[in-house]
C-alpha cells in the first residue's frame, strides 16, 4: 500500500487530504494529531506540507526567494521567513526590532504554526524522515506551465481544479467537497465554506507527492525542490528547501 499526504493551515485546525492507495479530506487541530492519525502509518511514504521548515540562524531563506522570483507577479504569497531568533520571539515589537524594524503581519501571524512544526519535529526525529515542505501556488504554476489567477475567487478555484482533473479518486473527493461548501453546506470536518481554497491547497500538496513519488529521507529521496543545493537547517538537521513537481 502506498500512500502520499498534503496538509494546509486552515485558520482554526489543519487540513489533510490523503491520496493513493486510500484518499479523504479531513481536519485535525495540531501537527501532533496529523502524524499520529495519519502520517506515521506504513503505508505513508510522504507528507507536504505548507509551512516552513528549517530556520536561518541569520539572513533570509534562499528557497522563498527562488519561490517569489518562480512565481512573479504572484510573489505576494511567499512569506520571506527571518531568522530563527526572530520566528521564536514573543512580542511583535521585540522580532520587528530583531529583524531590522521590518515584519509583515502575515509574516507575524504565521510564526506560531511554524513554530509548532518546528518544535514537533524537534522532538520527533522519525517524522523528519517523512514530513518536506511545499507551496501551493508553486506547485500550480509548474504543473500548468504559468500563473494562475487569484483563489480568492471561483475562477481561481476552478482553475486549480482543472489543473487537478486527471479523473483520479484525489480530484473526484477534492471536487465534491468543494461543490458541497459551494452549495451551502458550511461545516464538514472543520472545513467551512471560506476554506475552499485550503482544501485545494493540501490537495495540491499530495497530489504532488504522488505525482513525483516522494520517498522518506532516509531511502535517500531524489525529488526537484527549490533551492537545488539548500543548506540545512542546524537545529532539525533537514534541507531548508520547498519541494515541487518539477518540470511537468
Amino acid at each position: 500500500m502506498t500512500s502520499y499526504i498534503g496538509v494546509d493551515w486552515a485558520g482554526s485546525c489543519w487540513l489533510v487530504v490523503k491520496t493513493g492507495d486510500e484518499t479523504y479530506v479531513t481536519t485535525e487541530p495540531s501537527v501532533f494529531n496529523v502524524w499520529y492519525e495519519h502520517g506515521k502509518n506504513e503505508d505513508v511514504q510522504s507528507i507536504l506540507v505548507d509551512i516552513p521548515i528549517g530556520l536561518p540562524e541569520t539572513e533570509t531563506r534562499v528557497c522563498d526567494q527562488e519561490a517569489s522570483e518562480m512565481l512573479s507577479s504572484r510573489s505576494s504569497t511567499v512569506f520571506s521567513i527571518p531568522s530563527r531568533d526572530v520566528v521564536e520571539t514573543d512580542d511583535y515589537n521585540d522580532a520587528r526590532s530583531k529583524n531590522g524594524d521590518s515584519l509583515g503581519s502575515q509574516s507575524w501571524w504565521l510564526f506560531p504554526r511554524i513554530r509548532e512544526v518546528d518544535v514537533f519535529l524537534q522532538d520527533h526525529e522519525e517524522a523528519r524522515d517523512k514530513i518536506f515542505e511545499s507551496h501551493p501556488e508553486v506547485c500550480y504554476a509548474a504543473l500548468d506551465g504559468k500563473e494562475l489567477s487569484s483563489k480568492g475567487g471561483d475562477g481561481g478555484i476552478d482553475e486549480r481544479l482543472d489543473v487537478l482533473d486527471n479523473g483520479s479518486d484525489l480530484f473526484e473527493t477534492v471536487k465534491s467537497v468543494v461543490n458541497e461548501r459551494r452549495d451551502g453546506a458550511e461545516w464538514h470536518d472543520r472545513i467551512s465554506k471560506g476554506r475552499i481554497d485550503d482544501v485545494i491547497d493540501a490537495a495540491v500538496l499530495a497530489h504532488t507527492a504522488q505525482l513525483i513519488d516522494l520517498q522518506p529521507r532516509s531511502d535517500k529521496a531524489d525529488y526537484p525542490a527549490l533551492p537545488e543545493d539548500p543548506e540545512n537547517d542546524e537545529k532539525l538537521g533537514v534541507p531548508m528547501e520547498i519541494v515541487y513537481p518539477g518540470a511537468y
